[in-house]
């Protein structure tokens, strides 16, 4: 047994006739008899022998998988048509087919294990019009295929069916641009005829070789053999006729009919090694496959299969090449690792350094919102205090306050009363530590009083934020029994009352530092 024969197992080659089944695996041959019913099926009892004698013959390189097993049927019930079709894809040239066959073959696709073979060659489309394909399609029933492939795939072998007529062609030496192959058999004769290489009709001839050996015994064989002889249409032979089938015990009709054929028309018989399960069609579909390396130019597939062909029609070396790429991904990986993970690694290296580098730009801008936090003069807590304070019916004309701690109001009151009232709670408060009363005008009409008062504003430790007073300044009875009024104006119509806004000392305090962009 060879390695590669492990891997890769040879192909078996059968030949199913009507009276008998061939089988070649390498060297090995096999031969049995088959038995027909009335209407060309198996019997029960021949399936039964072929299965158990099929296995038996098999069992020898039982070490072997499922083994592609290549099948020549014959004539028999075969149809032959050529047809065209728009040049596209497999996929789409199937469709299309199934179309042309429902219109051009007597029963519908679903019942006929049918096969195709293009007969042109790709052409470029030429003015618009598409390029046309033409096609030989051969059919024949299905049930004729299905039985005999599920015999064989019980048996532990993938078939795949041809005609063996197709088969024995190959056989043909130098064969010129018409001509036909007439295989004899026992019982009856095919007759194929090719014009350029292709078949174009395929016949089955009622007479075989024990007919011929009958009138060879007779008393006027000449005559019996030219009775045979019109059977075949001489002017559709073609140049040459090769022979093949029992051509020994039949050498005297043969020389006959090669004297009666016309002077345009050679016959040629094609020497077949004799052996168990040798014959034409095997030894054809044998050397397609091994010598010139392709399989057979036109294969029928059930509908089924087809489908499943194209999905497992790997070759059994494909998956020796798939172990081999997996060893080597296996000891790959190990060292494939850092430069699989390198990226990865590289982003997150840059994201630290990024990251690092924004730590002194965190710290400039935390230190300069806390130096803001921490010496921002407290304007905002001044003037609520200053509005709480108010009395209802003040108005504040103006406010100046600086980061000296100054601080200057000017408003108007209605009485001197309001006013000390005022200067109290802003004392009160405690965020003031001098209010004076600089100024204090009644109005002519004796309604209000006119008041500028100064003072100065308590300064926060540094280094710490603003005090928050909680202390709400108290009120007398008259000013929660004038609760209800509406609140001090601290903002009128008029372009002065508006408070300026508040000058920054040039050289009071250090300035703070300042972010970075």
């Amino acid at each position: 047994m060879k390695t590669f024969d492990f891997i890769n197992p040879p192909n078996i080659y059968i030949e199913i006739g009507q009276n008998s089944l061939k089988a070649l695996d390498g060297d090995d041959g096999l031969e049995l008899s088959l038995e027909r019913e009335q209407n060309g099926r198996l019997t029960g009892v021949c399936v039964d022998n072929l299965i158990s004698s099929l296995r038996v013959f098999l069992k020898r390189h039982s070490w072997r998988g499922r083994v592609r097993a290549y099948c020549a049927i014959g004539a028999r019930g075969v149809s032959l048509r050529k047809l065209s079709v728009p040049s596209s894809s497999r996929e789409e040239i199937d469709r299309l087919l199934v179309l042309q066959i429902e219109r051009e073959f007597p029963l519908p696709p679903d019942e006929l294990a049918w096969g195709y073979r293009n007969l042109t060659a790709e052409q470029p489309r030429r003015n618009g019009a598409p390029t046309i394909q033409d096609l030989l399609v051969v059919a024949v029933k299905r049930d004729v295929i299905a039985e005999y492939s599920e015999i064989l795939s019980s048996c532990g072998l993938i078939p795949m069916f041809t005609l063996g007529a197709f088969a024995r062609s190959s056989l043909c030496s130098h064969p010129p641009r018409a001509y036909s192959v007439l295989d004899i058999g026992p019982a009856q004769s095919e007759l194929i005829t090719f014009e350029d290489g292709v078949p174009s009709a395929i016949r089955i001839l009622p007479w075989g070789g024990s007919d011929i050996e009958k009138k060879a015994a007779s008393a006027e064989p000449g005559s019996e053999f030219d009775l045979l002889a019109r059977s075949i249409d001489q002017k559709s032979v073609g140049q040459k006729l090769y022979l093949t089938g029992a051509t020994s015990s039949i050498e005297p009709f043969t020389s006959h009919l090669a004297r009666t054929m016309t002077d345009a028309v050679q016959c040629q018989p094609i020497d077949v090694v004799a052996g168990e399960g040798r014959s034409a069609a095997i030894l054809g579909l044998k050397k397609l496959c091994e010598q010139d390396g392709i399989a057979p130019p036109l294969t029928l597939q059930l509908p089924s299969a087809r489908d499943a062909a194209r999905i497992n029609g790997q070759s059994t070396w494909k998956w020796l090449a798939v172990a081999a790429g997996l060893l080597v991904l296996s000891f790959a990986l190990r060292y494939a690792e850092p430069f699989i993970q390198k990226p990865r690694l590289e982003r997150k290296l840059a994201q630290s350094k990024a990251f690092r580098e924004k730590l002194p730009a965190i710290d400039r801008e935390l230190a300069f919102l806390e130096y803001l936090q921490t010496n921002q003069p407290p304007y905002l807590d001044l003037v609520s205090t200053i509005a709480s304070a108010a009395s209802p019916g003040s108005r504040i004309d103006s406010l100046s306050i600086n980061r000296r701690t100054d601080i200057s109001i000017k408003a108007s009151m209605r009485d001197s009363q309001q006013v000390a009232q005022f200067r109290s709670k802003l004392i009160d408060s405690g965020l003031f530590s001098a209010v004076v009363v600089e100024e204090q005008t009644p109005a002519p009409d004796g309604q209000k009083v006119t008041v500028r008062i100064v003072g100065e504003w308590k300064r926060p430790a540094p280094g710490k934020p603003p005090a928050k007073t909680d202390r709400q300044p108290i009120a007398n009875q008259t000013d929660a029994q004038q609760s209800k009024a509406s609140p001090p104006n601290l903002n009128t119509s008029a372009p002065g009352n508006t408070v300026p806004p508040v000058p920054l000392p040039s050289s009071s305090s250090a300035q703070p530092p300042l972010p970075k962009e």
